[in-house]
């Protein structure tokens, strides 16, 4: 059986007895100082300085965890929240990195900061001793300090009230108004920046993690805390005011217009996740459209499933989970309101997602001889990383917000995951391939990301 030998390197400046670590996931098949490794949902952790051996077996998926000076545990069975100010985690220091170590050459391990930024981590892989790859939590010419102020002026001052305001008042239309606490909330949340009591840092929650904005018409009230970032709406109002219904199709434009906003095509890879037509190797090819209430339909074909049209709502597309998670309720088809699976649905709305993340969608800028916003999905992909033309470089200098900003901020100076789908425009996955790794390695970076020098 294939074992992956998994090391510690501690230079936080944490004592190792302060150091915790723990596994969260659906495969646990390890073992710590020669015993069977237990998981933090039977409310295990192991202190770094006890730990003389840790063992990876296939198959291991999941995360670890690494806390600082005090742990959490599952509640009602489940994660515990890391936005609720009440929640028993929120002030504690954690993080985490994935990995699926299944014996196979698939096996990857990526840092994430796609939920919140908090410790500072690399990893590295070696086989007999010697290097063979690594991810750079914090890259060559970049510093901890440096990621700590870009990510924490995302969320200060707010640029969110325009969304709240607009929250507000579809839930008035509706014959549905808000109490007076929840509105005030929308028109002052508080920044995605959290320290503890005694005013230490512990973590920036990142925008995908904030919860739905709720259902004006079913009176479904937003979720609380509001987000603080950027939500999308006044670039999905560019897009609806330049392509929307009605409107002809701009000068530099051939293709886009009367609500068209993107060509969504390439070649799904398929899936082992399930069976049947929606996992299978296909080309598909499919236009998205937006209508003048924010209403997003994506029609169009793939080889094997054939017809395709998916709708998402208003809120839905709004949702922090879509417009940062790519994880949008929608409707196939009209049937019945769905979550995405590991699927050619799946992969078809991450496209659109990634566009939108990236500022694709909608864009004039001319790259490799193709104007960007004219570009099927498959293109942005396979051209504008190499080129460059990512975020702020696709837009007006005026143009501040018309893509994810807390991905622009991290892709230049981190090999964490910044988006759900960000493999579509980076790398940040590092091979496990058993045949060539023999020993993963995390790199606990200095833990104080607050001091200009680190």
């Amino acid at each position: 059986m294939a074992t992956l030998n998994f090391k510690i390197n501690n230079g936080s400046g944490i004592p190792g007895d302060k150091v915790f670590i723990g596994f969260w996931g659906s495969n646990l098949a390890a073992t710590v100082n020669g015993d069977p490794m237990k998981s933090i949902e039977d409310s295990t952790w192991y202190k770094l300085s006890e730990i003389e051996s840790l063992v990876m077996q296939a198959t291991t998926s999941g995360r670890i965890y690494v806390a600082y000076n005090d742990t959490f545990f599952p509640v009602n069975g489940g994660e515990p929240s890391i936005v609720a100010p009440n929640s028993p985690a929120y002030d504690k220091r954690f993080d985490k990195f994935e990995l699926t170590f299944d014996g196979s050459a698939y096996g990857v391990a990526d840092l994430t900061a796609i939920d919140f930024w908090s410790i500072p981590m690399s990893l590295e892989t070696e086989k007999a001793g010697q290097k063979v790859g690594s991810l750079d939590g914090v890259k060559a010419g970049s510093t901890a300090n440096e990621i700590y102020a870009k990510l924490s002026k995302l969320s200060n001052p707010v640029q969110s009230i325009a969304a709240g305001q607009a929250i507000i008042e579809a839930f008035a239309a509706a014959g549905n108004p808000l109490a007076q606490g929840i509105q005030d909330q929308l028109t002052n949340p508080a920044s995605g920046l959290v320290t503890d009591s005694h005013s230490n840092f512990v973590r920036i929650i990142g925008p995908n993690t904030y919860p739905p904005f709720g259902d004006p018409t079913n009176n479904l009230p937003p979720g609380l805390p509001f987000t603080p970032y950027n939500t999308s709406l006044e670039y999905l109002q560019h897009l609806i005011n330049t392509f929307g219904p009605g409107k002809a199709t701009p000068a530099g434009f051939s293709q886009l217009g009367g609500g068209k906003i993107a060509h969504l095509a390439g070649e799904y890879v398929g899936s082992t996740a399930g069976s049947g037509a929606p996992y299978e190797r296909q080309s598909y090819d499919l236009w998205a459209s937006i209508d003048d209430n924010f209403n997003l339909s994506i029609d169009g074909t793939g080889s094997v499933v054939g017809a395709i049209k998916m709708t998402i709502t208003k809120w839905n597309l709004l949702n922090p989970s879509a417009t940062y998670g790519g994880n949008p309720e929608f409707s196939l088809n009209s049937g019945a309101p769905q979550t995405p699976q590991n699927n050619l649905y799946a992969g078809i709305l991450g496209d659109f997602f990634a566009g939108l993340n990236i500022g694709a969608i909608g864009s004039s800028v001319t790259a490799d001889g193709t104007v960007v916003g004219e570009m099927t999905s498959s293109e942005w992909f396979s051209k504008l990383p190499k080129s460059g033309d990512l975020f702020d470089k696709l837009w007006d200098s005026n143009v501040t917000n018309y893509w994810n900003q807390w991905s622009q901020a991290l892709n230049p100076l981190s090999d964490a995951y910044n988006f759900a789908y960000a493999e579509r425009f980076s790398a940040p996955q590092l091979s496990i391939n058993p045949s060539t790794v023999d020993t993963l390695t995390l790199i606990l970076l200095n833990a104080d990301v607050t001091s200009p020098s680190t």
